[in-house]
């Protein structure tokens, strides 16, 4: 008897120990894990930085965008507080641009929707993108000439855009006027357009993004594409 209450007591003390062993390995690899979760959080948040210190046009970039220090001291970009306040999101943004979205409205049909954006449910030359544009602009002593929206589709159609045609969407391109930023050489620094898509679910939700280029590819072909007398045909008008 004494014997098998030995036997007993040490296969007891070996499934303790491989018990013990498990709950270790298995506290290992929760934390490999979750030093990987945070390493890779750590390498998308460098990235992020990284292109966000790249971006090429930084009177423009310090105007809408931002960047904290997180709780675990990372840099996050973050778009300006009085845009989200007003509804607008990071869509998304590269070294030469930045992309904007906003709902606008909810009707039933795609013709509802439609015939209110014809209207002008939504004044896109009022709104914050609008001014933070101009008045970077300005305060470099520079002039933004706005063009209107008949040339916005082939501005638009020059240019990368971040709407996708799909099933369920209707995209327009050629809603709103164009505002392009010239310096004191007269050589476009920026163009900024607006796109607008109507998606389909419970009713259809009316979105416009604003699209702000300043990659020097864009702005070469919008200077190779566009004739002056083009653009004097199209101008609105003028802020210095």
């Amino acid at each position: 008897m004494k014997r098998n209450g030995l036997l007993a007591l040490l296969i007891s003390g070996s499934i303790l120990s491989g018990c013990q062993q498990i709950d270790s390995i298995s506290n290992s690899t929760a934390n490999t894990l979750n030093k990987g979760k945070y390493a890779f959080g750590d390498w998308i948040e460098k990235s992020s930085f990284n292109e966000f210190q790249q971006m090429t046009n930084t009177n423009i970039r310090d105007k809408f965008l931002f960047y904290v220090n997180d709780d675990r001291d990372r840099k996050v970009v973050y778009l300006a507080k009085p845009l989200v306040a007003s509804g607008f999101n990071i869509e998304k943004r590269t070294t030469g641009t930045i992309h904007l979205v906003k709902l606008v409205n909810h009707e039933g049909t795609f013709a509802e929707a439609n015939r209110r954006i014809n209207n002008g449910i939504y004044n896109s030359e009022k709104d914050l993108p609008a001014k933070y544009f101009v008045d970077q602009a300005r305060a470099q002593g520079h002039e933004v000439r706005v063009y209107k929206s008949f040339l916005s589709s082939q501005v638009n159609g020059g240019l990368v855009q971040v709407i996708k045609d799909f099933d369920g969407a209707n995209n327009r391109y050629d809603v709103d006027p164009v505002y392009v930023e010239f310096n004191k050489e007269n050589r476009p620094v920026a163009i900024m357009t607006r796109s607008w898509q109507t998606l389909a679910g419970i009713g259809v939700d009316s979105r416009i993004y604003t699209n702000i280029y300043f990659a020097q590819d864009g702005l070469r072909w919008f200077e190779n594409r566009f004739t002056n007398s083009t653009l004097d045909n199209a101008l609105l008008r003028v802020y210095r």
